[in-house]
């Protein structure tokens, strides 16, 4: 059975944020985030993951040759650090993008990745958006990943080339370098958060599947920052 937790202590974060901004590539880097990093992995890698827009009706490859889930926490009740770090990031990113602040869901949601079979990394994650491409910068939804798995295998790529239709229902993974071009490579490293507008193009890039085989996970928490009061 699991052990009740306080969110707050899990979720402490670090007192000094020293935060890096890299204006030619517009990403924000916040390195050592968490005070305790290690109780969040320990959490993560004893929990359960459902597998991510999965069906039996549907024919996929999850489940089968890779597993991608996902890991919700919802916060019923915001605590005073839960808003005040909220805060911190909005201000953060307002200072560089959207200047009225940032709403976002209250949860912590993880993404969750492992091979079954092994790839040449010529297959990566399918390259998306999540903001229109032609949504500029300072209104775009701002993501904000944590890299939460020890392995640091690559990170998340920003492509230059233009938006095709996917379907991870049936397959996550594609051939990108046939399409697109990496234009930044953003280093994944153990409690390193990451933020950059969703207009761009990107997708989890991993340099070594088999470092995310066995019993060890790809571990990313995710969220998405929506410029308040905007006409987007």
């Amino acid at each position: 059975m699991g052990q009740p937790f306080s969110i707050d202590k899990m979720f402490r974060p670090s007192p000094q944020w020293n935060v890096q901004y890299d204006k030619q590539n517009q990403v924000i880097t916040i390195d050592d985030f968490y005070e305790d990093p290690d109780t969040i992995y320990d959490w993560l890698t004893n929990a359960d993951y459902p597998l991510w827009k999965y069906s039996e009706e549907i024919e996929t490859l999850n489940g089968k040759v890779y597993n991608d889930c996902r890991n919700t926490l919802a916060i019923s009740h915001p605590t005073r650090m839960w808003e005040m770090n909220i805060e911190r990031l909005s201000q953060i990113c307002g200072n560089v993008w959207w200047k009225k602040g940032y709403e976002t869901a209250q949860a912590f949601e993880w993404n969750i990745f492992q091979t079954i079979e092994c790839f040449d990394n010529k297959m990566q994650h399918y390259p998306h958006v999540d903001s229109p491409l032609t949504q500029s910068d300072e209104s775009s939804t701002i993501n904000v990943l944590w890299y939460m798995d020890k392995e640091e295998s690559g990170g998340t790529a920003i492509y230059n080339g233009e938006w095709i239709t996917n379907d991870e229902r049936h397959s996550l993974l594609f051939p990108v370098e046939d399409q697109f071009e990496v234009s930044h490579l953003i280093p994944a490293k153990f409690n390193r958060c990451v933020m950059f507008p969703g207009n761009r193009l990107h997708g989890a890039w991993i340099d070594d599947y088999t470092k995310y085989s066995g019993d060890k996970w790809r571990m990313s928490q995710v969220q998405f920052l929506l410029p308040r009061n905007s006409n987007r």
